[in-house]
């Protein structure tokens, strides 16, 4: 595992000490170090690369990089280092980039100051102070691939010096000012590197007269084939110049990056010849102030099969021009300034010309319009990139040639694709428009960049036979599923990542696992597929997901839970018919309604008593009680349910009236009144109005002998009473007959 440490602009004025884990990287630049010691690198014996640019070092004493064997790059560039040091490099076996550019040397120091230094790939060194190079200071050096020389001030050097070195892959020079103070140094310089395999690049050089274009006929005699000119500037006496010796040369790539040409009419530009080897121009970032006053020199292009002319405010190149390149290949005007007119005009209005062309590159540009109809007969164009325009609406049918296979419509505003898409496309790109969906059938698409849009599911499988990788991250895509990959046939590559996921169990196993099985792989790491929900999961990485067996089984969860809800509503109900939980509450029901009525007053009472018994023991009630209570003297007043209840009313509203308008409340006991329901609504009844107005209407007359035991357990307020209050027995001596009658009148009467 690699570990990097950066401290950028800290104003650290030493080495901190080494972080507790091993790394393998080192940021130091833009700090206050002025001084290397001995032992500031001890414990970064792990070390790959060291920044230590845009400091202000002085010195570096002479062992302090002893400990970095493994350093691969060394960055010391832009410090103040006055001197330079062969002790610094003895072990640096593996180092393979250094940069000294920048420094205040003014040679390269010591003899065989890069000896030890046998992997060495890229040296950049030089700077303003920079005055000699001697033929020794690249002694060891073999197998560069890559050397920046910044002698912009350089006053001496040895010929024979860098070629040493040996053909080096790409060399860039920064001579700015020996140009024209001391060409005979440039050719020296010129004539070491140039090989038919290098590639030449001048950088931040002022080209102003054409004498300082005539050095350059050195590299060319040494069989230069590219040669690139970046951050310079050129007038048009140098570049006539230039365009001179190119015919002679073996130039096959010209490039200008980040530059600009004063350029103004000359008489003898019709004099150049127009003949070049030139296969590749590359115009990029090139300003030309006086562009419009310059004649066009497109026929010095003619032989060309590459041009770029890339960010450089061009607005027009006319069709006369453009029909002139027979061999041109490919083509790219990227980030200018077309509108619609211009490129048709380009394009000659779709009448060819650019027969050759297999690639077109118009991108960044301000055009408004597909205008297919500019290529049909362009038969080997493969290759268009529009993207970067301001289309917005796409056509419904379109004409392209059968040949394109690549197609590039992103951040170009579309709203919707239609059949306009050439349906021969290999590989289309619609990246960053404002798409919701994409089902447009292409038979023989193999790579779909749809990122960066609004779409809600992957596009219709059946439609894209041949697809086999899709892009489509940084959408609104919330799932997908088995059935949708296994739509396509020949997907194999997925980049989803950046959409709002519903992580389900189905889709957690499918992306974690399941892909597997489907033959795709996901190509941008399942840690960048994060669900939005649940909300337990938001925020989290698909990868890092636990769902719980009940949110992965759902129908079997819930069926579990409503199975678990049966056997307690069952156990409920069972419980409440053992305990007779109905019963209670219809009691309570009818306690509350009766607390709502207000309580007679006794002057009001219609009975001296509601005598409550069972039917069964009516003969008892009928034989004895009624008659020797109803005439006796005085003569009390009883309420009977079969005589007194009010026929058609509900038995509870006819028991509750029959308390409430009667003095006491006679209860016959015995085993049939036990067994009686309604006797057990007459009873708890009874009980609540006599808890609820804590007074004495309750009379117990024991028929016969009940064991309490025996006395089932709804009946438990009869045993209550049993237990905290007197009762009378009705005798088996005949003799205690008159007594039991006489005990119960006073019990009746007995206010």
């Amino acid at each position: 595992m690699k570990h990097r440490g950066t401290a950028q602009t800290r104003n650290l004025r030493k080495v901190p000490a080494a972080p507790p884990q091993h790394i393998t990287q080192l940021d130091l630049s833009f700090n206050t170090v002025e001084t290397i010691m001995q032992d500031d690198f001890l414990a970064y014996a792990s070390l790959r690369s060291l920044i230590l640019t845009h400091n202000k070092i002085k010195t570096i004493q002479g062992r302090a990089f002893v400990p970095l064997t493994h350093l691969e790059t060394l960055d010391l560039s832009m410090n103040q280092l006055a001197a330079l040091s062969a002790d610094w490099f003895k072990n640096l076996f593996s180092l393979e980039h250094l940069n000294l550019l920048g420094n205040r040397y003014k040679t390269l120091g010591e003899v065989d100051l890069f000896q030890p230094l046998k992997k060495l790939k890229t040296l950049q060194f030089g700077g303003p102070d920079l005055q000699s190079v001697r033929e020794t200071d690249f002694s060891g050096l073999s197998g560069l691939q890559e050397l920046v020389f910044d002698g912009k001030n350089l006053l001496n050097y040895t010929e024979g010096s860098l070629r040493r070195i040996g053909p080096i892959s790409r060399v860039t020079l920064g001579l700015n000012g020996s140009f024209n103070r001391n060409p005979t140094l440039v050719e020296a310089v010129l004539s070491d590197v140039a090989h038919p395999t290098t590639t030449l690049t001048f950088t931040e050089t002022d080209f102003i007269s054409k004498y300082e274009m005539y050095p350059l006929q050195v590299a060319f005699n040494g069989g230069i084939t590219h040669i690139i000119f970046r951050n310079i500037i050129m007038t048009t006496a140098a570049s006539m110049a230039l365009l001179k010796i190119l015919p002679d040369s073996n130039i096959s790539t010209l490039a200008l990056e980040d530059a600009k040409l004063h350029l103004f009419p000359l008489g003898d530009i019709w004099m150049i010849p127009n003949s070049f080897q030139l296969e590749v121009a590359v115009f990029k970032n090139v300003d030309v102030p006086e562009f419009l006053k310059f004649p066009p020199v497109f026929f010095l292009l003619r032989g060309v099969r590459r041009v770029s002319l890339q960010n450089s405010k061009v607005f027009a190149l006319p069709c006369e021009s453009t029909a002139d390149f027979p061999k041109l290949e490919y083509m790219d005007v990227s980030d200018n300034f077309f509108s619609d007119l211009a490129l048709s005009n380009m394009m000659c209005d779709g009448r060819g010309g650019l027969w050759s062309l297999r690639t077109l590159n118009v991108s960044g540009n301000h055009l408004r319009s597909l205008n297919s109809h500019l290529f049909t007969k362009l038969e080997n164009l493969t290759n268009i990139d529009m993207s970067g325009n301001m289309l917005h609406v796409m056509p419904e049918t379109c004409n392209w040639p059968p040949s394109l296979t690549f197609l590039n419509l992103s951040s170009t505003h579309l709203t919707k694709v239609t059949s306009c898409l050439p349906p021969s496309l290999h590989t289309l790109d619609l990246s960053n428009n404002e798409l919701t969906v994409f089902n447009v059938g292409l038979p023989l698409l193999t790579e779909l960049y749809i990122t960066g849009n609004k779409i809600k599911s992957l596009p219709v499988g059946g439609l894209y036979p041949r697809l086999v990788a899709i892009f489509i991250h940084n959408n609104n895509l919330q799932t997908f599923s088995r059935n949708d990959l296994n739509a396509f046939d020949s997907l194999r590559s997925l980049e989803a990542a950046g959409n709002t996921y519903i992580c389900s169990c189905d889709f957690v196993e499918l992306v974690t696992s399941g892909l597997t099985k489907h033959g795709v792989r996901i190509e941008d790491g399942l840690k960048s597929y994060i669900c939005n929900s649940p909300d337990a999961s938001r925020g989290t990485s698909v990868a890092d997901v636990r769902l719980s067996a009940f949110e992965c089984q759902a129908a079997l969860s819930i069926s579990l839970l409503c199975l678990g809800l049966l056997v307690v509503c069952l156990l409920i109900a069972g419980l409440c018919h053992k305990y007779n939980a109905a019963w209670y509450m219809e009691m309570i029901w009818a306690w509350l309604r009766a607390k709502r009525k207000p309580k007679l007053k006794k002057g009001a009472l219609e009975y001296d008593a509601f005598v409550s018994y069972s039917e069964m023991d009516s003969g008892w009630v009928d034989a004895h009680l009624v008659p020797e209570l109803e005439q006796s003297e005085p003569p009390l007043r009883l309420c009977l349910h079969k005589r007194d209840f009010h026929p058609g009313g509900w038995i509870m509203d006819n028991i509750m009236d029959a308390v409430e308008k009667s003095r006491k409340t006679l209860f016959v006991l015995s085993q049939h009144f036990v067994q009686s329901e309604w006797c057990k609504y007459e009873l708890d009844y009874t009980h609540f109005r006599w808890f609820d107005q804590n007074d004495d209407t309750v009379v117990l007359i024991l028929l016969e002998p009940i064991d309490k035991e025996t006395i089932p357990k709804k009946f438990c307020r009869l045993r209550r009473v049993m237990n905290s209050r007197t009762y009378l027995e009705w005798p088996d001596d005949d003799n205690m007959v008159e007594r039991f009658w006489q005990s119960l009148r006073a019990a009746i009467k007995d206010q």
